[in-house]
């Protein structure tokens, strides 16, 4: 693109070129994030474990005057509650309302227990600590509807958003590359 200056129609032809040429920096950084958002998306589906019903994943990209703002969301969709008796007679049954995106992430018990966690502030999920088994190394043993018994350690997690963020992280440049390049 080549300038002059030495007019008023030439400065004025010069401005909307330039109009033109950020718009269209701005339509390929939406392609971009939107493009960068699938590969999340598809590779956090692939990590949600047991709990691929539940959870929906989805995108939000906005793009405003000087920039594109996107963002991966992960929520829970349809209601998981967790029921289990306490004794063999099946008189003491509990049940919990558990969110399936944080169990999917963080998992709980001894499983998730024995992982390095380095944020400040994350770690395991479990239940109440008022049953205190979720660090116990033996694990513990719970009651199905039928009256069979079953032991657990937890969950292990499957990290979905960890991995959609890595499998971000290493295909930017070339996704960048296809879409600024092109």
């Amino acid at each position: 693109m080549r300038f002059t200056l030495n007019n008023l129609q030439s400065i004025k032809r010069s401005c909307t070129e330039v109009r033109k040429e950020k718009e269209k920096i701005l339509n390929k950084s939406e392609m971009f994030v939107d493009r960068l958002i699938n590969v999340g998306i598809s590779v956090a589906k692939v990590h949600t474990g047991e709990y691929a019903g539940y959870i929906i994943f989805s995108k939000g990209i906005e793009k405003h005057e000087n920039g594109v703002e996107g963002m991966m969301l992960a929520t829970n969709g349809k209601r998981l509650i967790k029921s289990w008796y306490t004794n063999k007679e099946m008189t003491e049954k509990r049940s919990y309302e558990v969110s399936p995106i944080l169990l999917a992430e963080f998992g709980s018990g001894w499983f998730a227990n024995n992982i390095v966690w380095d944020v400040d502030g994350v770690g395991q999920g479990t239940m109440p600590d008022s049953y205190g088994h979720a660090n116990d190394p033996a694990g513990w043993y719970w009651y199905d509807e039928s009256g069979k018994k079953h032991h657990s350690y937890g969950e292990p997690p499957s990290f979905p958003m960890h991995n959609a963020m890595m499998a971000m992280m290493a295909d930017i440049d070339r996704i960048a590359r296809s879409v600024f390049n092109g």
